[in-house]
């Protein structure tokens, strides 16, 4: 009896040894097959050069083309500053490919870095003219998209916004690029800066003057100040 239970537990401490031997050894074998062979990369290269982007890849690509953490690929990717978002497909027998998103810049904030169409904040150089924005980070998403509906509106009179500050007061102040200051109560925000777009052209003419100011949060009108006068009070 004895004898007996000796070689089942010698038998069982075999396999055993042989399953630890088996699970060590497979990742270094395992890996030799089904190799990835090609990465392919596409989508946009405007703001990133294709060889960097390559090369960041090949540092991630461990393992072959089934054990190869996507995951863990794409994150590592996403860690160039203007890659907003990547794709990656397997392609059988050997092949990854790559589709690569990029940040759209279309304001900086502030001085650290840039805000994409979508009112994400990332932190790359960028050396053309954008307009600026401020405002709580928290809500650059709510800033970015009335940044849109704002310059839309100002866009009918040729008036380009150069910086544009949401306060902590809910209130907007806005800079234009000739030197104009515009400020609005974020309530009925878009619809009291397009009546006063709309009669723009009457408000200049009866200033005779540059405008530097602009004040549409009163409830029934606006108050309106040039290089020479200093308020003048109108009806909306």
């Amino acid at each position: 009896m004895e004898k007996i239970l000796y070689k089942f537990l010698f038998r069982l401490c075999l396999i055993g040894i042989l399953i630890l031997v088996v699970k060590l050894a497979t990742p270094f074998t395992f890996d030799k097959w089904f190799p990835i062979d090609e990465i392919v990369l596409s989508g946009e290269y405007k703001y990133i050069e294709r060889e960097q982007v390559q090369m960041v890849a090949n540092n991630y690509l461990e393992g072959n083309f089934f054990s190869l953490n996507i995951h863990k690929l794409r994150e590592g990717m996403k860690k160039l500053p203007w890659i907003k978002d990547v794709d990656i497909y397997r392609k059988w027998p050997n092949r990854i490919t790559m589709l690569i998103m990029q940040h759209q810049p279309i304001a900086r904030y502030g001085m650290q870095g840039l805000i994409n169409e979508e009112g994400e904040f990332f932190g790359a150089a960028y050396e053309d003219y954008l307009p600026i924005i401020y405002g709580p980070k928290e809500k650059l998403p709510y800033i970015t998209s009335k940044f849109f509906i704002f310059n839309e509106i100002l866009h009918t009179e040729f008036i380009k916004i150069h910086k544009i500050t949401y306060t902590r007061k809910d209130d907007w102040v806005i800079n234009t690029s000739d030197g104009m200051i515009i400020k609005l109560n974020d309530d009925k925000s878009a619809e009291v800066l397009k009546r006063f777009v709309d009669n723009f052209q009457i408000v200049l003419k009866s200033m005779n003057k540059r405008i530097t100011s602009v004040d549409l949060r009163y409830r029934d009108g606006f108050a309106v100040s040039s290089d020479t006068i200093k308020k003048i009070n109108h009806k909306l």
